[in-house]
């Protein structure tokens, strides 16, 4: 009987074992098939390094003359000359031999953002933003100018300073993370100068003048405009922030990160303090109840579309890129991934759907940045943190290798419903069908609590699904739309007029308002 009683926990404990494995194997090979999928359309380039070159791209730009510069975060930024080269046949490795790896400065304190600007490379520090100027053309950085400085530095290890990015008024936009897991100082103006507007968006004028724009940031490591100039920056699943989401930032948001407020009393604060913030709320409810509050523009589903979004870059390159022409990718840093972004305003609000892009990089994507020819370079590194990937960092290149995806181009909110546009024509036949496709929509927790499932879940109806002429659009008529909910959205079933599934067959849409017509 004893041996029996024991025997029966360590059989369960194999089959658990045996049943992991396989999970795993069958994840992986699901993986393994997606990535082959997408090396079709777009195809992954490496570029080998040095081996003194701890290629960590903090930021990543691409010049005028079209180099890559990269600054690591080793306090050092190097130009790259043959990026665009090609690998030998059969490999998807660029060698040494065809590339050139200059340094151009050194001894920066963790630059976590590059810009080419004013004939000039700005980065920004954890404690100030500088301006890098090469007096004589050299390729060696000559003058270090501090551009602007005056937020608080304490030595925390989170304590990280984001950017820059360019708007379209000329304004340079730095992020700056809160103080993870050390204690706050009292919430009053004036206490601990050296936590000054952590959690704060803030931008420097083409004057000069260093401003603060939004409070409640948690670690806000990505930040980009869109093709309209309009800034936006992703943010961490954690503390108040169910899943990552995409934000827009104006002068005097709040958004949603409390361990910001104890600046909005202070006379240049552009934001006002939304008095003490409810702790069972969800992110549906939040907005209407939380003065200031502004809802992210794209919530990224946990998992579904990444685990921690990062760098945010917008398709200007002409078509160069593929059929994806203004719309905005991001990176994600656990799932070593890009997810795209279709935006839309509705009522004045920023809004619109993520779709997973890209899968399969080498380590985690932290910076992107597209080239002369319209391919992107991927700056990598999982800086000692998890990723999904075989390397802890590294540079990569994404050609699009001119064959059109069959894909969502684009999920636009309707009165009653959403309207679908397409890559290719889709086979009418089956498009037609509503059965075809599986809606639902959920939200998430507003609380201090960190992280939040998907909470107050419905499955929604779709009755009628009218397939335009051309075959691009397809209009989809659903009951059930709530306003500040992501809607989900599985297409599966369709097909190209060609027989080709979706690449991606999934959207997720973020209601913030209903259009009225």
């Amino acid at each position: 009987m004893r041996m029996l009683v024991l025997a029966k926990p360590q059989a369960a404990m194999v089959l658990l074992a045996i049943f992991a494995l396989t999970t795993m194997s069958l994840h992986i090979a699901r993986a393994d098939d997606q990535t082959a999928r997408e090396n079709a359309y777009y195809r992954m380039v490496t570029l080998s390094h040095p081996k003194h070159v701890v290629l960590e791209p903090g930021g990543l730009a691409v010049l005028k003359d079209g180099r890559v510069a990269a600054a690591l975060r080793k306090g050092e930024i190097w130009f790259i000359d043959g990026a665009y080269s090609d690998p030998p046949k059969g490999s998807n490795i660029v060698p040494l031999k065809q590339l050139k790896f200059t340094r151009f400065a050194a001894g920066l304190h963790e630059p976590l953002g590059l810009l080419e600007h004013n004939d000039s490379l700005y980065v920004a520090q954890r404690s100030e933003l500088t301006r890098i100027i090469d007096t004589d053309n050299d390729d060696r950085a000559d003058e270090y100018r501090t551009v602007a400085k005056g937020w608080g530095v304490s030595g925390n290890y989170h304590e990280y300073c984001f950017g820059p990015k360019l708007d379209r008024h000329g304004n340079l936009f730095v992020a700056l993370n809160i103080n993870i897991g050390q204690p706050l100082p009292p919430d009053r103006p004036g206490s601990k100068p050296n936590y000054l507007w952590r959690g704060w968006s803030m931008k420097v004028t083409p004057k000069g003048k260093l401003l603060p724009v939004s409070a409640g940031m948690r670690s806000p490591s990505g930040l980009g405009a869109n093709a309209e100039g309009d800034m936006f920056y992703t943010d961490q699943q954690g503390n108040w922030f169910g899943a990552c989401p995409l934000m827009h930032i104006e002068t005097g948001d709040f958004h949603g990160h409390a361990d910001s407020l104890q600046w909005t009393k202070r006379k240049d604060s552009p934001v006002k303090h939304p008095g003490k913030l409810p702790g069972d709320l969800t992110w549906a409810q939040a907005p209407k109840k939380v003065p200031g509050l502004k809802a992210p523009a794209v919530w990224f589903p946990y998992e579904k579309a990444g685990r921690g979004n990062t760098d945010i870059v917008c398709d200007l390159t002409g078509g160069r890129f593929g059929p994806f022409e203004k719309q905005l990718f991001v990176g994600d840093f656990t799932l070593s991934m890009i997810v795209r972004v279709f935006l839309e305003k509705v009522d004045g609000q920023y809004q619109g759907a993520c779709f997973r892009f890209r899968e399969g990089f080498q380590s985690a994507v932290f910076r992107m940045a597209f080239g002369k020819d319209g391919s992107m370079f991927v700056g990598e590194t999982n800086r000692g943190w998890n990723s999904v990937g075989t390397r802890s960092y590294g540079l990569q290149r994404l050609v699009w290798t001119g064959k059109t995806p069959f894909e969502i181009k684009a999920m636009r909110a309707k009165p009653d419903g959403f309207e679908l546009a397409f890559t290719l024509p889709v086979n009418k036949q089956t498009a037609a069908q509503p059965g075809k496709y599986l809606m639902s929509s959920y939200t998430y927790k507003y609380s201090k609590s960190y992280g939040s499932p998907e909470v107050d879940k419905k499955t929604l109806t779709v009755k009628k699904a009218i397939v335009s002429d051309d075959g691009l659009r397809v209009r989809l008529v659903c009951d059930g739309l709530r306003a500040g909910y992501v809607h989900e959205l599985n297409a599966s079933a369709l097909r190209a007029v060609t027989g080709e599934s979706l690449l991606h067959a999934d959207g997720y849409y973020t209601l913030n308002r209903i259009p009225k017509k």
